[in-house]
């Protein structure tokens, strides 16, 4: 199983361990290009997926091509074909209150690139439209860090909102929120957190001795969390 088909079985994993059996229907958050995830789960037993993304990013060849790699034989010529295989791809799309219910809500390091106030819409979305667990997989750290091995993965906490702004651009947008922020979120949206944890990185000293004044209030913990995970009903 490639780590896009353990992703999928995490999400399952987690439904089945507070819910017990499998959702026969998954909303996933940030679908992404070749929409790997849903067909993963569909190979796992869901019987309908809805990917949504806020762009359309996701093609037909990508996804034939991931759906080959999975061993799945089917022929997606036409979006309705990937309809009929129990796919619905909503681009662009943001979920709403009066959106279709599903049994499970998942994403995967897609809520740290969304900004505060359409966080704060989304998650009282999932969870109007969430009938069982909504299960999130978040990237705390720089993504700059990613590309540039000279970036430390908490860089961006030595900025403040005003002077990180230029390097926050659309496509590599992050909202630097902390942990125990979106612990918060989700509990204003009216989430009972079933499971949290986070993993933290080790601060560089230009981080430790130059944190912005925003970021000095959290535990070190918290504050260089760069992977977390979240379980809510």
């Amino acid at each position: 199983m490639n780590a896009l088909g353990a992703i999928a079985k995490r999400v399952l994993d987690d439904y089945g361990r507070h819910v017990g059996g499998i959702p026969a229907s998954v909303l996933e958050i940030g679908a992404g290009r070749d929409l790997a995830v849903p067909l993963a789960m569909r190979r796992l037993g869901v019987r309908k997926v809805i990917a949504s993304d806020v762009t359309r990013l996701a093609k037909l060849d990508l996804v034939q091509h991931a759906a080959d790699r999975l061993a799945d034989k089917i022929q997606l010529c036409s979006w309705n074909d990937l309809e009929g295989f129990g796919i619905s791809y909503r681009a662009p799309h943001r979920v709403r209150v009066f959106d279709e219910k599903v049994d499970c809500s998942c994403s995967n390091e897609v809520l740290e690139h969304v900004p505060l106030d359409q966080l704060t819409d989304l998650l009282a979305a999932l969870r109007a439209v969430t009938k069982g667990i909504t299960t999130h997989s978040i990237d705390y750290s720089d993504h700059y860090a990613r590309s540039d091995r000279n970036v430390s993965r908490l860089n961006f906490l030595k900025y403040s909102d005003v002077e990180w702004r230029p390097y926050n651009s659309g496509s590599q947008y992050v909202n630097r929120l902390r942990h125990s922020d979106y612990l918060r979120l989700f509990r204003q949206a009216g989430f009972k957190i079933l499971e949290e944890s986070s993993s933290a990185g080790d601060p560089p000293p230009d981080v430790l001795d130059g944190l912005a004044p925003q970021f000095r209030q959290y535990d070190p913990s918290d504050l260089f969390a760069v992977k977390g995970r979240i379980i809510a009903a």
